[in-house]
């Protein structure tokens, strides 16, 4: 396997057997080869990762994988945390203007 979060995913899979008779249905935040969390909802799991590297507790660029506890799961999510600086190369800071009335 190539690409974002081999890592992550490879320490997910040694820990499900576990997390499946722990916390089945549920969502669990892998980040290197650390379980961040388990989370209800892929929401939750989600917004407690954005607040990970908000608080400076995922440094810039880490790979993460949220993955749903199940023996077969139905959501699997890879992404890397960057900052929203303006950089061109990153994701732009969501504008909060408006667009005029017609």
């Amino acid at each position: 396997m190539t690409g974002l979060a081999v890592a992550e995913k490879n320490a997910f899979e040694q820990m499900k057997a576990e997390l499946v008779r722990k916390h089945p249905g549920q969502f669990a935040v892998v980040c290197g080869r650390r379980l961040l969390g388990v989370y209800a909802t892929v929401d939750e799991a989600l917004l407690a990762s954005s607040r990970l590297f908000d608080a400076g507790i995922l440094p810039e660029g880490a790979a993460m994988y949220i993955s749903e506890i199940a023996d077969k799961a139905s959501l699997k999510v890879t992404a890397r945390a960057f900052r929203r600086d303006g950089n061109p190369q990153r994701v732009p800071k969501p504008s909060a203007q408006r667009a005029p009335a017609r």
